[in-house]
């Protein structure tokens, strides 16, 4: 059985913080509304995580952005 490939990734950005990346709609991802870049290391990672979560759980997947 393989890994389900994740929707949302941290990488890094050319000023050394860090943004969260939406494959599905190949920009940066939304959260609240709010653009996920420029991001310190650790909160990029947990919101990478969090939507990650709301993505693959259907009862939450139009929140993911």
């Amino acid at each position: 059985m393989s890994k389900r490939q994740e929707r949302f990734e941290c990488l890094m950005e050319p000023s050394n913080t860090w943004m969260v990346w939406d494959s599905a709609n190949g920009q940066p991802a939304q959260y609240l509304q709010n653009h996920l870049t420029g991001l310190p290391r650790e909160k990029a990672l947990l919101m990478c995580r969090l939507l990650n979560s709301i993505a693959a759980d259907d009862r939450f997947r139009s929140l993911a952005s």
